[in-house]
């Protein structure tokens, strides 16, 4: 399951808790011990947390590639390249200031972003710019010669008045120096707001700059070029710019030597196709799809903090369990074929924005006319055993194709029945967007998410064969239908929000199941917002900053209308009682 803005819309809620650990389980079906050992498999130290790029996310696509061999299929692999790792050689960095030179020290003052350009060997003038920005009333470039500058620039730019129409994809930092590259300028420097320069990974899935940009301490710089943050706050307090030029004596510019040395990996998708019985319905071909990649050592998208950095990320629930739960759908397709055929396809660069879905699209190893429905795997290992619930979406789906579906559940079950923005962002969006159907299984939030603690261990697999049970019944009704849903434009469609609720770093975790009453939680993270003002686990919110709070998605529609900084009410029922508090909304980084 990626984190980036195509997020499912929990996702973009939480931060850590506690472990959850499943209870252990006496006894176990063929199917439960094949689901525990792919899951153990996949999500073992030895495949190092199946990173894009790396050999490991290879080795466990050999394993698929294996195990449908076995079944006597005829697997096909696609590789593409992808930017899998750096090194830096070297790397010098010499302030100047008149005719004192000061050697900068690396990891205390300054490290080289992981997508900086190489060397400026010759001193360079430096100029403070600000944020790099340009929008309605606020232009930092307007009549300043940036060519040949060193530019001076902070990480985030500041949620402001005088950026409200700034767009969001503007705000981004590779859009930004992408910018500065564009008008000349011969290096960046990014202030880092918690203080410490950051180490040099490589960005998430941008290319390299031809300028070096190099992550520097908050306060470096204040000695030499006075006090930085007054000049911040004077941006903020008046909306307008203030940039400075340090070409004029005494000069201050800069001197780097750098090399980075960047290794490109493959990354693997796995296809194979299960015929099926009809030979007339040879041209209806029913998708399965689950990703097989996560995120390696922490290099990227790691929700752990720098604690978490090298570390393996196992990503067992994501998504060592949609890929199990594929592998052993796969195995009973084979085994009792049905009327149309099945296409399994296990994606890579998932976490990387979808790579491998719309890699396989633009390079189909099967005819996309052909291709008329797609069913959807991620994050499946984590069925509540005392109150099993499950997000069964439709995105692209007609919604009575979806209640059908969901009818076919366990009695018990809880099912979300999400339609359209709600249904999150997985490898079914490709689809969607590609006109074809989908519906997408999602056993829900953890605390593991992203983090070194989504372990093998914390899957329960019991729920897991129970889950691939119910799918099995979804998958061969599509199977057999007389016809297949057909592509309902309505629930494709992703409106895009004025703010992004990404934005806000809330610091809760949906309960999906459906509630008369508000949006119920089903925890808090340590250190979050929502735990300062007193939310607990089963709060149920009523109200976010004045916005009725029925579901999930308004609740996602009033984290987006609000900016880090803004004070709101928040209202909410605990075992019938009535509560408030006053939040202060903080930014995610």
């Amino acid at each position: 399951m990626r984190a980036s803005i195509l997020l499912p819309l929990g996702l973009a809620l939480i931060a850590p808790l506690s472990a959850q650990v499943r209870p252990k389980i006496v006894a176990e079906t063929s199917a439960e011990a094949r689901l525990r050992g792919d899951v153990t498999f996949l999500a073992s130290p030895k495949l190092k947390g199946r990173g894009n790029g790396s050999p490991e996310l290879q080795q466990a696509a050999a394993f698929i590639v294996k195990r449908q061999k076995a079944l006597g299929l005829k697997p096909v692999v696609q590789t593409f390249g992808f930017p899998a790792s750096l090194q830096v050689e070297a790397a010098k960095a010499t302030f100047i200031q008149g005719d004192e030179r000061i050697e900068w020290t690396r990891g205390k003052d300054f490290e080289p972003l992981g997508l900086s350009g190489d060397s400026l060997p010759q001193p360079h003038a430096l100029v403070f710019l600000g944020y790099g920005v340009k929008t309605q009333g606020y232009d930092e470039f307007q009549g300043l010669a940036l060519k040949g500058r060193v530019v001076i620039i902070r990480r985030r730019v500041a949620e402001i008045p005088a950026f409200a129409h700034l767009a969001p994809g503007e705000k981004t930092l590779p859009f930004r120096l992408r910018r500065i590259q564009e008008l000349g300028a011969a290096g960046v420097l990014v202030i880092e707001e918690e203080g410490t320069p950051r180490i040099p990974r490589i960005e998430d899935g941008t290319a390299p700059l031809t300028l070096p940009v190099l992550s520097v301490r908050k306060g470096l710089l204040d000695a030499a070029l006075g006090d930085l943050e007054a000049a911040y706050k004077a941006i903020a307090e008046t909306g307008t710019p203030r940039v400075k030029d340090h070409v004029f004596a005494p000069w201050k510019a800069l001197s780097l030597e750098l090399r980075i040395l960047r290794k490109e990996g493959q990354v693997p998708n796995v296809a194979t196709l299960v015929k099926g019985r009809d030979p007339k319905l040879k041209g209806q071909v029913i998708v399965l799809g689950a990703h097989l990649d996560h995120l390696g050592m922490g290099e990227r998208h790691s929700l752990g903090g720098a604690q978490a950095f090298g570390l393996v990320h196992p990503g067992a629930d994501d998504n060592a369990s949609g890929s199990a739960l594929l592998m052993e759908l796969t195995r009973r397709l084979v085994k009792k074929p049905a009327k149309r055929p099945i296409l399994a396809l296990h994606f890579g660069g998932e976490e990387e924005g979808l790579l491998g879905s719309q890699f396989w699209l633009k390079n189909p190893t099967q005819d996309l006319t052909t291709v008329r429905f797609m069913v959807n795997f991620d994050m499946v290992g984590r069925l509540d055993p005392a109150k099993p619930a499950l997000s069964m979406g439709g995105l692209g789906a007609p919604k009575a194709a979806v209640d059908h579906a969901a009818d076919l559940a366990p009695k018990g079950w809880t099912v979300g029945r999400e339609l359209g923005a709600a249904v999150g962002g997985s490898d079914h969006m490709s689809f969607s967007q590609a006109k074809v159907p989908t519906f997408f299984f999602f056993t829900g939030l953890h605390d593991a998410y992203h983090r070194p603690t989504d372990a093998a261990e914390t899957i329960n697999t019991k729920g897991l064969a129970q889950l691939a049970d119910f799918a099995e019944k979804v998958v061969r009704d599509l199977a057999e239908a007389p016809e297949l849903p057909a592509f309902d434009p309505e629930t494709a469609k992703l409106p895009a929000q004025a703010r992004s609720p990404m934005r806000i770093a809330f610091g809760t975790i949906p309960d999906y199941s459906p509630n008369p009453t508000g949006f119920r939680i089903s925890g808090v993270s340590k250190g979050g917002t929502a735990e300062a003002i007193g939310l607990q686990a089963g709060d149920i919110l009523t109200s976010f900053g004045g916005k009725p709070t029925k579901d999930i998605q308004d609740y996602m529609a009033a984290l987006g209308a609000f900016s880090p900084g803004d004070q709101v009410v928040i209202k909410w029922l605990r075992e019938g009682k009535a509560m408030e508090a006053t939040a202060t909304l903080k930014g995610r980084d």
